[in-house]
């Protein structure tokens, strides 16, 4: 139905992509009329300005959000996605903020997540708009700057802004996601107020940049007399919910640095995080394991780890599934940390999410899927979170397909042009189907 006009679209998309992924769009401190700062500011700029030379209507939401909208009717459905992106990190191949195109595929920090899925679902509108065909309700999209970190974006939009009455977050996994882990970040610390004359200290302790992030580098310096002795360790990155996926650096660190001849009290603490964190993904250390049939098993990843002479600090992403409570986790947890003389500072939440497979809405998108792929895949559930919780009747849909190699927080990103191409294919139908 649209196929061929996105086709047509390819070098006008690709375009419009790179500019977006030459703006480094990561959490910056905050501006005036910028909340999350200049960056995704500019992303937000661009793309509703690229938008509005397309015709549409489009609306800044205080800096929060953006939003496009397309066509009539007293319902709206939504498709929701974000500019922001992660910390670039390490081991780029090209610059993360370059949008370099090489063989057939564009590479840059948010190529997959979100920056170049939003933009296939912009150009499928355009293609519904060039159509003209007739439609029921209205279609927006929302472009948020804070998903990576608060969502504190969406949680300013619903109270602004209307709600759809259906939609989806290209921000996960095809054909469509019914159910994903509640979320918990954690942060947990130990100090040492009588170690700063100790004979050997730990000047600096720096692991990981986001928490949601697999570390792919840490690094230590400990004091030796008059010397310095630096440790490094590397891994590889992948996305927090899939710490499986990844090698995290923080672990070797710790179990080199509880072995070292640092104060008794700081080697115990070390000792302990390498019991606690090191052996496995699952919790099991940490009497945290669960799983369930709807969406799988909890996973702990060590997002940040930092310390110095008197101090060792952390942060965890948890991922639970929907049949355990948040209350029993942290329960746990606070009792597991205690025994190593860690106490837990602060926790953000974001509850699961879970909608029955015969839902109207994960009906719809898995036809679509089928239909334009080919694909008997049926629903999934996931670890990741995505914007479906932030407001009602929004679940995930794409962009990864079942066999794809996870690139999101991960150095390298990038999208392949015939995929961004069937993105847009894709939602287009998608978008078309919920609002006719």
């Amino acid at each position: 139905m649209f196929d061929e006009a996105l086709i047509q679209l390819r070098d006008e998309m690709t375009r419009s992509l790179c500019t977006n992924l030459r703006i480094q769009s990561d959490a910056q401190p905050p501006e005036e009329g910028k909340p999350n700062g200049a960056g995704v500011a500019r992303a937000l700029e661009h793309a509703l300005r690229t938008a509005s030379q397309m015709g549409f209507a489009t609306k800044d939401v205080d800096g929060q959000a953006g939003w496009v909208e397309y066509g009539e009717g007293a319902e709206m459905i939504a498709v929701l996605g974000h500019l922001d992106v992660v910390p670039a990190g390490d081991g780029w191949i090209h610059p993360p903020y370059a949008g370099i195109i090489e063989d057939g595929r564009i590479y840059g920090r948010g190529a997959v997540d979100d920056k170049g899925p939003m933009f296939a679902a912009l150009y499928g509108l355009k293609a519904i708009k060039d159509r003209g065909l007739p439609l029921s309700k209205r279609i927006r999209l929302i472009f948020g700057t804070s998903e990576e970190t608060t969502c504190a974006d969406m949680a300013y939009y619903v109270t602004k802004e209307e709600l759809p009455v259906a939609g989806f977050t290209p921000d996960a996994g095809f054909p469509v996601i019914y159910a994903e882990k509640g979320i918990l970040h954690v942060t947990f610390s130990r100090d040492f107020p009588d170690l700063e004359d100790a004979d050997i200290t730990l000047e600096r302790l720096k692991g990981g940049n986001a928490v949601n992030m697999v570390a792919d580098k840490a690094e230590a310096v400990l004091k030796v007399g008059g010397s310095q002795v630096r440790l490094e360790s590397l891994g590889s990155s992948a996305h927090g919910s899939r710490p499986q996926w990844g090698k995290n650096a923080c672990f070797a660190l710790l179990e080199l640095l509880s072995h070292q001849d640092l104060p008794l009290t700081m080697q115990d603490a070390f000792s302990f995080l390498t019991y606690a964190l090191t052996q496995e993904t699952a919790g099991q250390n940490l009497g945290l394991a669960a799983a369930d049939e709807a969406s799988g098993t909890l996973t702990v990843n060590l997002g940040l780890l930092e310390g110095g002479s008197t101090y060792i600090r952390g942060s965890l992403d948890i991922r639970y599934p929907v049949t355990v409570s948040k209350d029993q986790i942290l329960s746990r947890l606070e009792d597991s940390f205690s025994k190593g003389g860690f106490s837990i500072d602060s926790f953000s939440h974001k509850p699961p999410l879970y909608v029955p497979e015969e839902n109207p809405l994960v009906q719809t998108l898995t036809a679509v899927f089928r239909e334009k792929t080919g694909l008997p895949n049926g629903p999934i559930a996931t670890g990741g979170g995505t914007y479906a919780r932030t407001m009602p009747n929004i679940l995930a849909f794409g962009p990864q397909f079942p066999e794809d190699q996870d690139l999101c927080h991960q150095p390298n990103e990038y999208i392949a042009i015939d995929r961004l191409i069937l993105l847009s294919q894709i939602y287009a139908r998608a978008m078309y189907e919920l609002a006719k």
